[in-house]
């Protein structure tokens, strides 16, 4: 794990002494270069920043348009938030078994298929990545959704792509025990425009409600 260091004091110095801490028309745009940075690295077009891997799921379902009544796939295996945040949009999860690499099995996944199910949330778990080409195609098979969960594999990468940009959807968290740390965070990725405009309405929505 990563420990804070002089320049981690100097950057969180720098914006206290700004007395500038709201992301709406702050001068030095923090939080807007870190977004733009993290797409690059992840190899996507666009970024959130949000509070919490758990914010990140929460608000990626709500962009998808799931829930009450829908049936969301999740590994039996991983942090509760997965399946949490599924419930947090009135959605149910539906856990499936992992295979020998912890991560979800996708022979499994397809025998939990209805016509309720409507994404697939597979989890990169310690930094091991899904068969994400099995679960890609069980994904178009069925006209799924992917929500890809990578709050444990910050920059970790499947065949070239780096997790998080293969979905519809990747999420991240940013926490003092993950790879990267702001103290408490996380962020979603797309390529989709819809989407991203979508996870903006949910968020600011969640923050100020209805306008």
């Amino acid at each position: 794990m990563f420990r804070m260091g002089k320049e981690e004091i100097e950057a969180v110095k720098t914006v206290i002494k700004s007395t500038d801490l709201f992301r709406i028309n702050n001068n030095a745009r923090e939080v807007d270069h870190f977004e733009e940075e993290w797409a690059a690295k992840i190899g996507t077009k666009y970024a959130l920043g949000l509070t919490s891997g758990t914010a990140a799921l929460i608000t990626s379902l709500a962009a998808l348009g799931i829930g009450p009544g829908d049936e969301v796939i999740v590994p039996g295996y991983t942090f509760m938030a997965t399946a949490s945040a599924v419930l947090s949009v009135g959605a149910i999860p539906v856990i499936v078994e992992v295979d020998e690499t912890l991560t979800i099995d996708p022979c499994e996944i397809e025998k939990k298929i209805t016509k309720f199910t409507k994404a697939i949330i597979p989890v990169h778990l310690n930094g091991f990545p899904c068969d994400m080409d099995r679960i890609m195609q069980l994904a178009k098979k069925y006209d799924l959704k992917i929500v890809e969960d990578a709050c444990q594999a910050d920059g970790g990468s499947y065949k070239g792509m780096r997790l998080g940009s293969i979905g519809d959807i990747g999420t991240f968290s940013f926490n003092y025990y993950k790879i990267i740390s702001s103290g408490e965070g996380g962020a979603l990725v797309t390529n989709d425009k819809l989407l991203y405009q979508r996870a903006l309405v949910d968020l600011s929505y969640l923050c100020w409600g209805p306008i």
